[in-house]
């Protein structure tokens, strides 16, 4: 990138970084192309022969890549193993750096940013931080203190360093776009009848969730006239379109537009990740949340205990899925409570929080421009 003659601005670039799960990846790419939409230049940084390769490419940005690895949890090999890349990801991500010449960065999560924030820290680059969950991984409260600012998604358990604000995560285009033109409660009933047109949406996130997908085959064979649709994940889709027997139960291995799915939806089980939890309160749909119980910091529990605070959902702990059927036939005769529910989550969703983060970082990318056109003057 050039320097700016004499106050002219030229095109902003902003290097992303995200990787690992959907959860850190759709979050950031939503960010990536709303930032786009403001003539910014995104460059994708992340692990090669990765989910999040597939997606940046697939949504035509530049893609860079870095050498990373877990250095907590593992065993001493493992954690070694994991030094190891990440120092060789530093490396890296300092020459894409200087290739880049970035205004900022942006690290949406996963272990993938540790090398990439470290080189931006070293290299005296702005940047900026995407916090999915009410209890802060460990890298972003690592590196909280020196971020020009950290969005977060829900309000976090214990505070966090730094400057931060509770914004919402980044919701892909399709779901914001689905959100604003439809009157979703109005086509999924009232909830105060029995009707063959309820949908009933499980779904476990990006990596599945045998658990939810075995109970949810149960209570399809039991409520027969309710529909029920089971987003199984890869790894369990076999398995499961091998056990469906039920008439009304419809296996979808993973969809790239869930907003077709929660238009259908009455009522929701789910896992407790951020994304899903975020997408889900945006199309007000009442949730029963079963959080992962082996999550960090057992992170989806803080996630699922928050949804349940504001009135939007009612957690259920995963050795208690054999109430599961009991538990969504008694919501599903309580039209009040479904309402109530449907309300609150409307209430509580950021659609805008795309638009929202990208503009605030546009502002401090703006100011420390400005600041430098007129030392140069």
């Amino acid at each position: 990138m050039f320097p700016d003659i004499k106050g002219v601005a030229l095109k902003k670039r902003v290097l992303m970084v995200a990787g690992g799960t959907g959860g850190h990846i759709f979050p950031g790419l939503a960010l990536a192309e709303e930032l786009s939409n403001h003539g910014v230049e995104v460059v994708w940084v992340g692990r090669s022969n990765s989910m999040e390769e597939t997606v940046a490419r697939g949504a035509h940005f530049q893609f860079e890549a870095v050498s990373a690895g877990q250095i907590v949890g593992k065993s001493f090999t493992g954690r070694l193993q994991g030094l190891i890349a990440t120092v060789i990801g530093f490396f890296q991500a300092l020459r894409i750096i200087e290739k880049t010449n970035p205004d900022g960065v942006v690290g949406a999560g996963g272990f993938v940013g540790v090398p990439v924030l470290l080189a931006s820290r070293f290299k005296g680059v702005k940047f900026f931080l995407l916090e999915q969950n009410c209890i802060p991984g460990k890298s972003t409260r690592f590196f909280a203190r020196w971020a020009e600012e950290v969005f977060l998604t829900f309000p976090v358990e214990g505070g966090i360093a730094g400057r931060w604000s509770v914004t919402g995560t980044p919701l892909r285009r399709g779901v914001v776009e689905r959100c604003v033109r439809t009157d979703f409660v109005s086509h999924r009933g009232s909830g105060s009848t029995p009707d063959s047109r309820r949908t009933l949406l499980v779904f476990g996130g990006s990596q599945g969730a045998r658990a939810l997908n075995l109970a949810a085959l149960d209570l399809a064979a039991t409520l027969t006239n309710l529909q029920v649709v089971i987003v199984t994940g890869r790894r369990d889709y076999p398995l499961m379109k091998s056990l469906v027997r039920s008439k009304n139960c419809e296996i979808v291995e993973w969809t790239d537009h869930p907003e077709d799915l929660y238009s259908r939806a009455t009522l929701a089980v789910t896992r407790a990740g951020a994304l899903v939890l975020s997408e889900l309160l945006a199309f007000g749909i009442p949730m029963i949340i079963v959080p992962f119980p082996y999550a960090a910091d057992r992170h989806q529990d803080a996630n699922a205990r928050y949804v349940a605070k504001i009135g939007a959902g009612i957690v259920l702990e995963q050795t208690q899925l054999s109430g599961l059927t009991s538990l969504v036939q008694m919501l599903l005769a309580d039209a009040d409570k479904l309402q109530m529910m449907r309300q609150r989550a409307r209430e509580v969703a950021r659609i805008d929080a795309g638009a929202v983060i990208a503009r605030r970082i546009l502002s401090v990318l703006n100011k420390g421009k400005e600041q430098a056109v007129c030392s140069a003057d």
